[in-house]
């Protein structure tokens, strides 16, 4: 994914402090030097004061990098993109990934699919829903210390309370 390209007596004490390890396919070049950049690659070029910072912005294109969902309807199976899917809750037992308007059964616990999602702006909001921040349009004040979250799709899912402080705090609200 990385290559790192710096002057010889910067590049081990780079690849210490930035945690990569090249690649032989990659798509970034990350070098402190203007003139060893790829016109064909992805290059971040830094001062190595600014590592700190460098090693935030990798952390977040690693992060970045989508999960698939395998999931199912009466058309068949289908890998989803974790960022397509609203939220998943759990109906008849099973859990079901909502998308815009289309729903899929998904062979998966809650939990695991949870665990699976935890760095992709995914969050609990009750014992039976897991919703995506990012698709969520707006947030009402319920009864008894609830949330009312209004998604993009226009489906409605409650925050109950056990889960609402956790909820605020990822939210910062």
């Amino acid at each position: 994914m990385f290559k790192l390209k710096a002057p010889k007596h910067q590049r081990a004490r780079l690849r210490e402090k930035l945690k990569i390890v090249d690649s032989a396919n990659y798509e970034y070049v990350l070098t402190t030097d203007k003139s060893l950049v790829e016109d064909d690659k992805i290059n971040i070029v830094f001062d190595e004061s600014e590592t700190a910072k460098i090693v935030r912005l990798l952390d977040a294109i690693v992060k970045g990098e989508d999960v698939y969902i395998t999931a199912y309807n009466p058309q068949g199976q289908k890998h989803i993109e974790s960022r397509r899917i609203h939220y998943f809750i759990i109906e008849s037992d099973e859990v079901v990934a909502v998308l815009n308007q289309a729903k899929f059964d998904v062979k998966m616990k809650l939990y695991e699919v949870e665990e699976l999602l935890q760095d992709k702006h995914y969050i609990r909001v009750s014992k039976y829903a897991l919703v995506n921040i990012n698709k969520i349009d707006y947030i009402k004040p319920a009864l008894n210390s609830k949330l009312l979250l209004l998604m993009k799709n226009g489906d409605e899912v409650e925050v109950n309370r056990r889960y609402y402080k956790a909820f605020k705090k990822t939210l910062r609200i």
